[in-house]
């Protein structure tokens, strides 16, 4: 590897692990949010995901001049691919921590739903794979990435009875169907970040291992 490949990778290293703590930081505001329905959360959260997007862009052509300059190969190329489909995702991510926070804002004068709900626990878990995927990507450590994978067979699990929960009040209680269906949503999206976080855990495994795990029971 050349002097000028090993910088230019190294910065997009540095580059993506910003993006990461970026939207890292974004989720666990989101997580504080739906426990106080705080609005100005939501605020900074949007303010936020300006910035991932710019951010993604500029990793995207940053990775792009690499490939064109440099013509990399084997590990290094390898590498790259996984830092623009990583790239991807972690904008993705935002835009997932964007939706709660709608969500959030829309039910903060509505009256709550009651129910068994595991919203923290999912929030946690969906934030703990997202920090430590991005961690697993920047230090190249496969196990890191498996153990994202392992937590999210939790998140589905929660995902799933959180959906039955709802149902459930739904149907003794169709005056709450407008706000429960944004809690729907909110379990969906923190499903959805899970599963963001589960993929860049198998790009990193793919980088690291020459493993596909991909569409994998």
């Amino acid at each position: 590897m050349t002097k000028h490949l090993e910088r230019d990778l190294n910065q997009l290293s540095n580059q993506i692990s910003d993006l990461g703590a970026l939207v890292s930081e974004s989720t666990s505001k989101c997580m504080v949010m739906l426990q106080t329905f705080d609005r100005g959360i939501a605020k900074e959260i949007v303010e936020t995901e300006a910035e991932v997007n710019t951010t993604e862009v500029e990793i995207e052509e940053e990775c792009l001049k690499v490939l064109a300059l440099h013509q990399p190969v084997a590990g290094d190329l390898r590498f790259l691919i996984v830092v623009l489909k990583v790239n991807n995702d972690l904008e993705r991510m935002g835009d997932q921590v964007v939706n709660i926070a709608e969500r959030v804002s829309f039910l903060a004068d509505k009256e709550r739903v009651v129910a068994d709900l595991d919203f923290v626990a999912m929030g946690d878990i969906a934030s703990r794979m997202v920090s430590q995927s991005v961690k697993a990507l920047v230090k190249r450590d496969s196990l890191m990435a498996r153990e994202v994978l392992a937590m999210d067979d939790d998140l589905d699990a929660m995902h799933a009875r959180t959906y039955r929960v709802i149902q459930d009040v739904m149907a003794g209680n169709p005056d709450i169907v407008i706000p429960a269906v944004s809690y729907l949503t909110i379990s969906s999206n923190l499903e959805r970040l899970g599963d963001l976080a589960t993929n860049i855990a198998e790009e990193i495994i793919f980088m690291e291992e020459g493993e596909v795990i991909r569409h994998r029971e």
